[in-house]
């Protein structure tokens, strides 16, 4: 948006030294190859570039006509074009009285493929900035128009076959289109039209815009119409409504349309850094105040997730800040997997790129995705973020009911904190944080949760209804990376979790502890529960290598024991699961259930070469749960 008005704000200004050169011109009222020539050079003082003019002719009047013939001004010593303009010709009518009271009158002025190009270095110098000139920029200070009123009195502007160039070799941005006015039925009131094709970053830009005569911006009572619409491969941006003053950007009552496949695309078009979402549309009311835009009474739909609230970006200080607040009253959790570079699934609101990830993943049977985050950009703009979901739908297995966070990026380091979500009746607190300063990105996670009822994550399965207890825990985490695979790959900490009292399906438990007699007789009769004296386990992590420490369930029956390790870079697990049993069983295999493979399907069988089926008399003893808790849940 903001680089679309300046390509519209550039094309304009070029075009206005132009008018600049006619206003001198028709200050002379001569047409002698001597003057021309003199008007030639002091156009190159004050320019500071080399300008050109084929012929000057002028039919006298008080309203008199001038016309100026092959009009040049020369480009910068490193542009590639050129030239910055030329016309073929400019005319144009200019009334004498005015001129008296130091007002510019232009009943009429037309001009003739007028060709403007635009370019900026490597080094973000631009051929059409004053800074290139100290005399023009002085020029330019003293005269450009602060308000309507003082622009010059256009009555009637047209520009025939028009052509606009821009060059930016350090975005990858190249456009050529067309600028003119529009006459024939509307020629009472000719409207003002730039059309604009190229590629921004290999990916195809179109820009259009729509505005009212020369005329309108001089008239102070009318409002000034404007309709933009900008294509940038998936991403469309339009821009309709008035402004009371064009100039100023105030009076504003405007509506801006945003809508794409991920809202992350936008960085290279605004230079904001979105995050990335599933297919979205942002609607809402554009204002602006000097060096402040904001978007307000804005209404985001993304995924299957609705947002609201406003968003406001101030560009007076370097870098930019950003500042919004969003409220969801219906936040859809998974529509919040493209921040981790997972996606919201293969169906539904999602997008061509993220359907062929989740496939990508299924294929590969991978859990964490490696989709490089561009976390580079948030070095861009410093942001102040809130999200405030008052009700998240979840998948049934992730029993997730409200967030709340507050990210601040400030210097390429983003932290979120508070990080707040309501899960399973209880509450999971702490925060997030992402050093985006290096190539390397660094993510440090630090989050306790307490409280969380272990039956939500079998809501709609069999086991739900048997299934009690309270969960706490905490989860401490160190990686590096730009996604999600490669974090978890090198990631150092440890996560607890423990759970005293409650009670567990018995249908599990026998499967677990591979106690055949009590297993066959509940799928036969039913399941019930099984009283829980403790479950505690710590997982141990050193740059991904996941070792399970002193990892008991402890119930009435037999306590079950899982040990082995976890190669999250190669997203593999080797444990097993063994029981020791506390009181007779008649059927017990004596062999541990083993669990290898994929973490995200492993193959889950039973070890020992031939388990055969015998007596077990127990005699284990409970475990001491309150003291493997306090050890277990020390902090490191």
């Amino acid at each position: 948006m903001r680089r679309a008005y300046r390509i519209i704000g550039w094309t304009l200004g070029a075009i206005g030294l132009a008018i600049g050169l006619v206003g001198v011109a028709g200050y002379l009222f001569i047409t002698s190859d001597y003057v021309r020539a003199q008007l030639e050079n002091h156009a190159d003082a004050a320019l500071g570039r080399k300008t050109r003019i084929g012929r000057i002719s002028i039919d006298w009047g008080w309203t008199s006509h001038v016309r100026l013939d092959d009009v040049a001004i020369s480009n910068t010593d490193w542009g590639k074009a050129d030239h910055l303009f030329k016309a073929d010709r400019i005319e144009f009518d200019i009334r004498l009285r005015p001129l008296l009271h130091g007002d510019l009158v232009l009943p009429t002025l037309t001009f003739q493929k007028p060709d403007v190009s635009l370019e900026r270095s490597p080094e973000d110098r631009s051929n059409w900035s004053p800074e290139e000139s100290p005399v023009a920029r002085g020029a330019v200070e003293q005269l450009a128009p602060k308000e309507r009123h003082e622009m010059p009195l256009i009555g009637r502007l047209e520009i025939n076959d028009g052509h606009v160039g821009y060059r930016d070799i350090k975005r990858k941005l190249d456009l050529d289109g067309t600028v003119q006015t529009a006459t024939g039925q509307a020629s009472a009131d000719p409207q003002a039209e730039l059309s604009l094709t190229g590629k921004l970053e290999d990916q195809p830009l179109t820009l259009h815009f729509i505005g009212g005569s020369a005329l309108m911006l001089r008239e102070t009572d009318k409002p000034y119409p404007v309709d933009l619409n900008v294509s940038y491969g998936t991403t469309k941006l339009s821009l309709k409504g008035t402004l009371q003053d064009p100039l100023q950007y105030t009076g504003a009552n405007v509506q801006l349309s945003l809508s794409g496949q991920d809202l992350a695309d936008i960085f290279p078009l605004l230079g904001i850094p979105g995050p990335p979402t599933p297919p979205y549309r942002i609607v809402g009311q554009l204002h602006h105040e000097p060096g402040v835009w904001r978007l307000v009474d804005m209404t985001w739909h993304a995924g299957d997730s609705d947002l609201a609230g406003d968003v406001a970006v101030d560009q007076r200080p370097k870098p930019s800040h950003l500042t919004a607040h969003l409220v969801s009253q219906n936040l859809s959790f998974v529509d919040l997997a493209p921040l981790v570079g997972a996606t919201p699934g293969k169906t539904g609101n999602v997008s061509a790129q993220q359907k062929r990830t989740a496939e990508q993943m299924e294929a590969k049977d991978e859990l964490f995705p490696d989709v490089p985050l561009k976390m580079e950009r948030l070095r861009a703009m410093d942001m102040d973020v809130t999200l405030d979901a008052k009700r998240v739908v979840a998948p049934s297995y992730l029993p997730v009911d409200t967030l709340y966070t507050r990210v601040v990026v400030r210097d390429g380091v983003a932290r979120a904190q508070p990080l707040v979500v309501g899960l399973g009746g209880g509450k999971l607190e702490g925060q997030l944080a992402v050093d985006a300063r290096t190539d390397d990105p660094k993510t440090d996670v630090n989050v306790n949760f307490q409280d969380v009822d272990l039956g939500a994550f079998f809501r709609g399965s069999r086991y739900f209804d048997t299934t009690k207890g309270k969960l706490r825990g905490r989860v401490l985490l160190a990686g590096e990376g730009h996604s999600l695979a490669r974090v978890m790959g090198s990631a150092t900490g440890n996560v607890a979790v423990a759970m005293t009292g409650g009670t567990v399906s018995s249908l599990m438990v026998s499967l677990a502890g591979l106690q055949i007699a009590d297993a066959l007789a509940l799928y036969i009769l039913g399941d019930d529960q099984i009283p829980i004296r403790c479950a505690v386990g710590r997982l141990n992590m050193n740059h991904g290598l996941v070792a399970f420490d002193r990892t008991v369930v402890d119930t009435h029956k037999s306590v079950l024991h899982v040990d082995g390790q976890a190669q999250l870079k190669t997203q593999q697990v080797d444990s097993r699961i063994t029981a020791d049993i506390k009181h007779f069983d008649l059927l017990d295999l004596h062999a541990p259930v083993v669990i290898k493979g994929k973490i995200r399907s492993p193959d889950i069988s039973i070890g020992g070469r031939f388990p055969i089926p015998t007596p077990d008399f127990g005699g284990a003893d409970d475990v001491n749960c309150d003291g493997l808790i306090r050890q277990l849940m020390a902090a490191d």
